[in-house]
């Protein structure tokens, strides 16, 4: 009769079937590939932040899909040619400011170390505090990471960033929860990230509303939910 009912190991691995991500980049300038080549002195730098910083505020206003290179080279005050010059497209603009936000957020979290002996509602408040923190402050960040369409390419770019938060939550409860299994572990993980996005997600919209009170009410729910659903979830597996 539930024979069609997938497997705590099938969902856990189709939840996190891009869990491992990619290694941080060492510097902005050597993080992809994509870009057509890297800046060596301090103004080629300066112009690549330039334009990560543009390219930010364009997405975070007008949408991913909706910027243009043109517009990020008209905003930032520089030729399209000087756009070119660094990125082949506005893809590669964009995998480059992820790449950013991983190792901004990396740094941030290394600032924020977990002491010893951490309760677990401390350790999720933590892991949250910190992305909410960032989040707050780069609304380009928040906007395409919480609110990109489920299966865009957006979505897809966004991957590698999504997991690394969800590497972070699964790491806290690998350490209160040595004994649980992997797939177990993990699917806990997916469950209590993806319903806290989408609560992250509302506090996104009321603070673009204008209505901030609304937004930090959501955000101490998304906490708050976390927090209780992993606590229980762990005690029941125990």
């Amino acid at each position: 009769m539930f024979s069609s009912v997938p497997s705590v190991r099938s969902v856990a691995q189709m939840l996190f079937r891009q869990k491992e991500p990619r290694p941080l980049p060492n510097k902005l300038t050597n993080e992809t590939a994509a870009m057509r080549r890297s800046p060596q002195q301090a103004r080629g730098q300066q112009r690549v932040g330039l334009i990560l910083d543009t390219a930010e505020q364009l997405f975070a206003e007008r949408g991913y899909d909706a910027a243009s290179t043109n517009e990020i080279a008209a905003q930032a005050g520089i030729p399209i040619g000087s756009v070119y010059q660094f990125f082949p497209n506005k893809e590669a603009i964009l995998h480059a400011l992820l790449a950013r936000y991983r190792e901004e957020l990396a740094a941030l979290y290394a600032e924020h170390p977990a002491p010893a002996g951490e309760p677990l509602a401390d350790a999720l408040a933590r892991v949250l505090d910190v992305l909410t923190s960032y989040g707050g402050a780069h609304i380009g960040f928040s906007r395409m990471v919480l609110q990109a369409p489920a299966g865009s390419a957006l979505a897809t770019a966004c991957s590698d960033l999504a997991n690394d938060i969800m590497a972070r939550i699964d790491a806290v409860l690998a350490a209160h929860a040595p004994a649980l299994p992997v797939e177990q572990r993990r699917l806990f993980t997916s469950v209590g990230f993806t319903a806290v996005g989408a609560i992250l997600s509302q506090a996104l919209t009321a603070k673009q509303a204008g209505d901030i009170d609304a937004g930090h009410a959501l955000i101490e729910q998304a906490t708050t939910l976390l927090v209780g659903y992993l606590g229980a979830a762990l005690g029941r597996a125990r």
